[in-house]
């Protein structure tokens, strides 16, 4: 069977506590006024939130780190592989589908903020699908409950 393609950062050996420490960084020499981490079970850091403002008005964002993906890539290459009988797999990879997804999380940061640097984009622009309404949920996520009903229907090419 060949070897599986390798996930981006896959590698990485770097904590999530100390990565969302670089993104907190990043953030803040961003703009941000505030950011706050969000923790899960166990006391596992699983997003932060952060408040940018715009035009003198503060506006909230949160960025999830999903692992959900990052989990079933891991389970099926252990049911494919040697690894599917040992018991300590499932959490060594859940620790590592954090760092990984963590790792994702700071690359992806650093790329919006360096088209921002360049003036390619705003920052409020590369943000947005994360901006929080007052029921906590992003954009994307209403966008994706409504069925994109908030936007006008495209025109026919």
């Amino acid at each position: 069977m060949p070897k599986p393609k390798p996930l981006y950062m896959e590698t990485t050996v770097i904590s999530p506590e100390r990565t969302a420490g670089e993104i907190t960084a990043l953030l803040v020499s961003a703009g941000a006024r505030q950011i706050a981490m969000e923790y899960g079970d166990g006391g596992k850091i699983v997003g932060m939130n952060f408040v940018l403002m715009v035009e003198k008005i503060p506006f909230p964002f949160k960025l999830p780190v999903r692992t959900k993906a990052l989990h079933e890539i891991f389970r099926q290459r252990r049911e494919n592989g040697s690894r599917w009988n040992d018991p300590k797999a499932a959490e060594k990879d859940a620790v590592k589908a954090e760092r990984i997804a963590w790792r994702q999380l700071l690359r992806w940061v650093q790329a919006q903020l360096a088209m921002v640097d360049a003036g390619m984009v705003e920052t409020r622009e590369v943000f947005s699908p994360y901006l929080l309404d007052r029921t906590g949920r992003t954009l994307f996520e209403h966008l994706e409950e409504t069925r994109y009903k908030a936007l006008p229907a495209p025109e026919a090419v």
